[in-house]
Formats: C-alpha cells, sequence, structure tokens
C-alpha cells in the first residue's frame, strides 16, 4: 500500500475560528497569499508531520484513540504575531519560505502534549518535513504562495495589531497532506481528549 503524508493537528473552532479567519482575510489582502483560506482550515500544529504506510495506518489511528483517551483537553493562548523568510518545508517553485502567523505561547500544558506525542507516536515514524528539532507552537495566517514583498507587507501590517486569545486545544486531527510541493490537507480521522 503506498504511503500517507499526515500532520497531526487541532483545529480552532467556534468565535476562534472566526476571529482567525478574519485576519487570514485581511492579510490575503494586503499580501495577495490566498492559500490558508483555500487549502487549510485554522488550526494549531501539535505533532510531527508522518509517514505512514497504509499497512500501519490501523495501528497509529489506535495509538492516537490510547493517546486521545489517556490526554486532557489544555488551554493554549494566542499572543501576537510572527513569521520567518526562511521556512525549511520550502520547495523551490511550489512553495514558499515566507510564513506570517499567531503566536502561540509554549505553556508546560502545550509543550508536554507535544513532547508525549512524540515520545509515544510520532518519533515512531519517518517525517515528511524536517522533525522539529525547537517546537515553535502557531496558527499560520499566510504561507505557500506568500512572496518576500507580501511577507514584509503583512508583517508591517500586523506590526500595529494586537491581538491575545486563549483558545482550548481538545482533540488530535490527524491530516492526510498531499505533498510537499502541494501543501493541501484534508482530514482524515479526529480524536477527541477525555
Amino acid at each position: 500500500m503506498k504511503n500517507i503524508n499526515f500532520s497531526i493537528v487541532t483545529y480552532l473552532v467556534g468565535e476562534d475560528f472566526k476571529v482567525v479567519r478574519d485576519v487570514q482575510k485581511e492579510i490575503s489582502e494586503i499580501t495577495g497569499s490566498k492559500k490558508c483560506l483555500v487549502d487549510w482550515l485554522p488550526h494549531i500544529t501539535i505533532g510531527d508531520g508522518i509517514i505512514v504506510s497504509g499497512d500501519n495506518l490501523k495501528k497509529v489511528e489506535k495509538q492516537l484513540e490510547v493517546f486521545a483517551n489517556e490526554q486532557k483537553s489544555i488551554k493554549a493562548k494566542i499572543k501576537g504575531f510572527g513569521g520567518v523568510d526562511n521556512w525549511k518545508g520550502a520547495v523551490e517553485g511550489k512553495v514558499t519560505p515566507y510564513v506570517i502567523w499567531f503566536d502561540v505561547e509554549v505553556s508546560k500544558d502545550l509543550l508536554d502534549l507535544f513532547n508525549r506525542l512524540k515520545e509515544t507516536i510520532t518519533s515512531e515514524a519517518e517525517t515528511w518535513l524536517p522533525r522539529t528539532t525547537n517546537y515553535v507552537p502557531h496558527v499560520t495566517i499566510a504561507f505557500s504562495d506568500l512572496n518576500k514583498e507580501g511577507y514584509e507587507k503583512g508583517l508591517a501590517y500586523l506590526k500595529n495589531k494586537s491581538l491575545e486569545r486563549e483558545f482550548e486545544i481538545s482533540h488530535a486531527s490527524l491530516v492526510e497532506c498531499y505533498s510537499e510541493g502541494n501543501m493541501t490537507s484534508v482530514e482524515y480521522k479526529k480524536f477527541y481528549f477525555k
């Protein structure tokens, strides 16, 4: 069976989704970047992107079910904005190295969640993006089709904005990502925490 690229994320919902989506729309107007609006739903990545063979998919699902049954929902906090102009997931001619995001505070609970996922699931798998060595939690606002000029305009606009918002991480979603050069994703299965 073929290999599948998965990300492990938590989707924002309700008012949290709306607040993030509204900023994504504003930044899209300013930068011309549309990828987040067209192909992604607002989310925070909580685990490394893993490659799963079709033969091992049921095993990974079972691991995530066990993990979710042992994990409590936690709070996370958006606090400000950030970005990079040298993203390691860039693919020449397909995915630019520019990313703008909402910063998410690295709390003990959030770091514990990421590390537990790594210890129990993601460390056993190959990754389709470079393995995370320094966890930088964030909610992406613009990427992939974001060019240098748009990146600079977007950051300049956000420099005068402030946003603090607490949201809940209540699940882990296994999200199929179609390729490094495509970066389109579709939720495969959601695992709710107890």
